[in-house]
């Protein structure tokens, strides 16, 4: 039951927007104090989430932000900052879009 609660809360952080409107407001570069307010936040919306699963969270809307970015024509994402993995699926991604 308790796997219940949480999926449904990770649903209601997703559609919240919190997590985009952070993304985009740090441009996809953030740091722990930043994530700690975010946090805050959370918790005011009554939201339980780990620490690792947030992180995951924000990387997928990260990905998510450059690949928009990158469909709207403007890097919205600052890839220097990204581990290797990252941006090779966003390049990755990018890459199969022009090829098709």
């Amino acid at each position: 039951m308790e796997e219940i609660t949480e999926n449904a809360q990770l649903e209601v952080l997703k559609n919240s927007g919190l997590l985009s409107e952070f993304v985009r407001n740090t441009k996809g570069n953030w740091n722990q104090a930043e994530v700690e307010s975010l946090m805050i936040k959370i918790r005011e919306q009554n939201i339980t989430i780990a620490l690792d699963k947030l992180g995951a969270l924000l990387e997928s809307e990260r990905v998510a932000l450059a690949q928009k970015g990158a469909d709207e024509g403007e890097t919205a994402v600052n890839f220097d900052e990204l581990g290797l993995r990252k941006k090779r699926e966003v390049f990755g991604s990018e890459l199969k879009k022009r090829i098709r």
